[in-house]
């Protein structure tokens, strides 16, 4: 009698006790099931990597190549740095006063430096770019040899050298799908379009086996203000970028930085073979301007007015992403790294949990050398394979890495 009574008081127990597993009673959502976390449009940011590499001298370019290495123009030390994508010291091969880096699809580095010469007893240094072969060695840059292929101002037919030639500076180079290749020539001592060679102020174009095609001084002002300038150029880039692959882009078309009194202080030129008398033009795929799209532009702050590209002060460098379409500014002057599209509007577009209906403007920097800080930075690459930006800081002494918050897993 006392076990079937047991057994009914067991009974009503777990009646009682399975309307709660049952789930009569209502669970508390808030603590079962959280919420998903609001997401703020503005925290979308470039993040600084560690850690920091350290050893240069002054460095004012960074390439990253189509053999997947990173190269350093540390210059100060009169050295091209070579590193593996973790920042690990390769080797490095001694140039005077390297000051760019491209390569070609032939995976030779193109740097240029400067090469001692001498005239009227007077020993002076002249605007040179050098060729490296790191096939022949294996890619082991410490092994090779830096050939000067192009001095100023041999590669012109007419011109012989004068002591002044001395004050005439390449500043950068840059790459074709078809190893063809651009340097930016500074100077002010020739106006003259009209002299073999062009004006000091202007873009030569070279052929695969290092011939002098032509300046485009036909197609760039040597002192102009406006678009289609060549005062003071900077840099160059093309959209012919690493990684090897077949589709690499085809177009002859390039990107600039000037650091003169220019409007426009980046400038795109498109290259049109459609018409006999045009071959480079103002690209127009760069000057989007809509307010309904964008804060900042490219060519614009206030499209109402004239004041374009104020937000530029000495922009020393230019690189192009081409797995998103984005191209990176980075500049001196204003200690800084700017982010656009490939239509000219600055920031990258709202992710689909933002409220956000315009570009996130990811910009960066300010003088320093704490994290996201900079001191006059010169040179800025892209490294596709990771979606890495490296930046040369210059005055820091320094190679300083990012990466887009939305980008980490």
């Amino acid at each position: 009698m006392k076990s079937i009574f047991l057994i009914l008081i067991i009974s009503i127990s777990f009646l009682g006790c399975s309307e709660n597993i049952l789930g009569k009673k209502e669970p508390k959502i808030d603590s079962m099931f959280p919420p998903v976390p609001a997401t703020d449009a503005r925290k979308i940011e470039f993040v600084q990597l560690a850690p920091v590499w350290y050893g240069f001298n002054s460095p004012e370019d960074i390439l990253v190549g189509y053999d997947d290495l990173i190269y350093v123009a540390d210059t100060k030390n009169n050295r091209v740095v070579q590193l593996d994508a973790n920042g690990t010291l390769l080797g490095s091969i001694s140039i005077p006063n390297p000051v760019a880096i491209a390569q070609d699809r032939k995976l030779d580095l193109l740097v240029v430096g400067r090469i001692d010469t001498s005239f009227s007893n007077n020993k002076i240094d002249l605007a040179c770019v050098y060729r490296i072969n790191l096939v022949s060695v294996s890619h082991q840059i410490s092994k090779a040899i830096a050939k000067p292929i192009i001095i100023h101002p041999q590669y012109v037919l007419g011109r012989t050298l004068k002591l002044s030639d001395s004050s005439i500076h390449f500043t950068g180079i840059a790459t074709m799908a078809d190893n063809e290749f651009y340097v930016t020539r500074r100077g002010n001592e020739n106006t003259n379009i009209a002299q073999a060679g062009g004006t000091d102020n202007t873009i030569l174009w070279f052929s695969s086996k290092d011939k002098f095609i032509t300046p485009l001084v036909s197609y760039l002002s040597a002192l102009g203000s406006g678009k289609a300038s060549a005062y003071n150029l900077s840099s160059i880039t093309t959209y012919a970028v690493a990684p090897q692959r077949a589709n690499v882009d085809s177009r002859k078309s390039f990107i600039t930085t000037l650091i003169g009194e220019n409007n426009f202080k980046v400038q795109g030129m498109r290259f049109s073979s459609g018409r006999e008398d045009v071959a480079f033009l103002p690209d127009p795929n760069l000057d989007l301007i809509d307010t309904t799209l964008g804060h900042r532009f490219l060519y614009d702050g206030n499209p109402k007015d004239d004041k374009l590209q104020s937000s530029f002060i000495e922009p020393e460098d230019v690189t192009y992403a081409a797995d998103r379409g984005f191209i990176f500014v980075v500049d001196a002057a204003r200690d800084s790294v700017f982010q656009f599209t490939s239509s000219g509007i600055e920031g990258i577009l709202p992710p689909t949990f933002s409220t956000e209906k315009k570009n996130i403007i990811v910009s960066f920097g300010g003088r320093g050398s704490g994290v996201k800080q900079f001191k006059n930075p010169k040179g800025v690459a892209y490294y596709q394979a990771d979606k890495i930006l490296l930046v040369a800081d210059t005055g820091n002494n320094r190679i300083v890495r990012f990466k887009l918050s939305t980008d980490f897993k």
